[in-house]
């Protein structure tokens, strides 16, 4: 039964679904099989799950049948039975999370049982709580017309001479649908970004027509950020609509969930590094506060963790702004929430960075030196750090090395073709850097002309060139 389905989740259920689940099974609504429940005993009971013996299924079905010779068919039955009973426990669990949408199922139930006082009573439940809750996007506009379509036919039960809500149900039915299409067609860019495939977005320029000229539209704050971060995939360079959703999030924090919240900050994040990235300065401040707010209201905690990813973006970016007290303090108290197989090489690559950016050489090269990771970009992003910091200790050999390496290294591993041309120009700019003789104003100004014209180098290191030359002018 190693890496069974039954095993991995198991393994993934919480202390609390644990406890709730064994009281589901030895309900007889739910189970009436007791092998089910010892099956489940067994296999929860000290650390027979990391066990490769222990999960054995003729050592198992020992457990169950003593008196029994070995049957697989039976213990296959076993397992499936214990299965779909723990599925339909995570099944409810899951439905029963959503208060509004347990109580429709109910009022549902009341209706088809002619109980119209209980129907009315759980539809009045119903919308007290949608009134206090500030929360409105796609799926809780289609929520809400579940709700509409449900007062519709308690209102066709109780007369058919009275009109119907058929307007409150179109209305709730069309801001549904475009705020799901705008949102889908959102991601739809972002991964189109990446990944370069061709979508066919359908309807969508009308649609986008019909939200410019309808009064109102605009005015449902999960409709109007997702209209304008669409905007921001499609013009990046109208920065209007990176300032109109960084205030619709700081006006509207309320109507949105922190998942919702979490996909929203990464995507402002992601523009402003996109905008760093070809000289815009003042979004490196923008995307430092977006990341610091994100951290306060645990925002871009995902169950505890932060991702390795957005731990190095921000160490980056504050050391940039030379906010080296806080990049300090934010190693100290978020080095636990990597995951232990990211923890150690990730604050290594932290603290080499935060050196570095504070003029202690040494001891950041010490710390890159022992960095060893598979990640690609993580790799040669130290390695560019190396490069600048072997160039101003004048250690050149090594810096000749280091790039040889460094290409080699390029040309082996797969890796998006943009970042396999951009570190390729900083690999040769570098060797022509370290060529140019103290004053040779002929080559300073050829290289000056391509590291300022590139238009794959990252901004920062661009930066950095320009300062080398300018001291070779000197």
């Amino acid at each position: 039964m190693q890496n069974s389905q039954l095993t991995l989740i198991l393994f993934a259920l919480s202390k609390k679904e644990s406890r709730e689940l064994r009281k589901w099974l030895v309900s007889p609504i739910h189970n009436q099989r007791s092998d089910v429940v010892q099956l489940y005993e067994y296999l929860t009971s000290g650390n027979r799950l990391e066990d490769d013996k222990s999960l054995e299924k003729e050592r198992i079905f020992r457990k169950l049948y003593p008196k029994e010779a070995y049957d697989d068919a039976r213990m296959r039955q076993v397992i499936h039975f214990l299965q779909e009973s723990i599925e339909d426990y995570l099944t409810f669990k899951k439905a029963a999370e959503d208060e509004i949408l347990s109580k429709l199922y109910l009022a549902q139930s009341y209706r088809e049982r002619k109980l119209m006082k209980l129907h009315d009573k759980i539809m009045k439940e119903i919308q007290q709580k949608q009134e206090f809750q500030p929360l409105l996007n796609d799926e809780s506009m289609e929520l809400r017309y579940l709700v509409e379509k449900e007062k519709s036919l308690q209102l066709s039960e109780k007369s058919r001479a009275v009109a119907l809500n058929y307007q409150e149900m179109s209305d709730i039915a069309e801001m549904a649908f475009i705020a799901k299409k705008l949102k889908m067609a959102c991601l739809m860019l972002s991964h189109q970004k990446i990944y370069k495939k061709d979508y066919d977005f359908g309807m969508l320029d009308a649609l986008l027509d019909y939200i410019k000229n309808k009064e109102g539209i605009l005015d449902t704050p999960f409709i109007k950020v997702y209209y304008h971060i669409y905007n921001l995939f499609r013009f990046p360079q109208e920065e209007e609509h990176f300032y109109e959703v960084k205030n619709n999030l700081r006006n509207y924090d309320y109507a949105f969930s922190n998942a919702e919240k979490s996909d929203l900050y990464l995507i402002a994040i992601n523009y402003c590094i996109g905008r760093m990235n070809i000289g815009s300065k003042q979004f490196v401040r923008e995307a430092f506060e977006f990341y610091q707010k994100g951290l306060e209201h645990s925002i871009l905690l995902e169950s505890g963790f932060l991702s390795p990813l957005n731990f190095r973006n921000i160490v980056s970016i504050g050391t940039t702004l030379k906010e080296f007290d806080w990049v300090s303090n934010f190693i100290k108290e978020y080095q636990q929430n990597l995951a232990p197989e990211y923890r150690e090489n990730f604050v290594k690559f932290a603290m080499a960075r935060l050196y570095f950016e504070q003029g202690d050489y040494d001891r950041a090269q010490d710390l890159l030196i022992q960095f060893d990771i598979d990640d690609i970009l993580i790799n040669l992003t130290a390695k560019t750090m190396l490069i600048r910091l072997y160039y101003e200790k004048d250690e050149f050999m090594a810096l000749e090395s280091l790039l040889d390496s460094m290409r080699t290294y390029i040309n082996r591993k797969k890796m998006l073709a943009y970042h396999k041309m951009s570190f390729k120009e900083l690999i040769s700019a570098s060797k022509r850097l370290i060529k140019i003789q103290f004053n040779d104003r002929k080559k300073i100004e050829i290289l000056n002309n391509q590291i300022t014209n590139s238009r794959i180098l990252p901004s920062h290191m661009k930066e950095w060139f320009v300062e080398q030359l300018k001291k070779l002018r000197r």
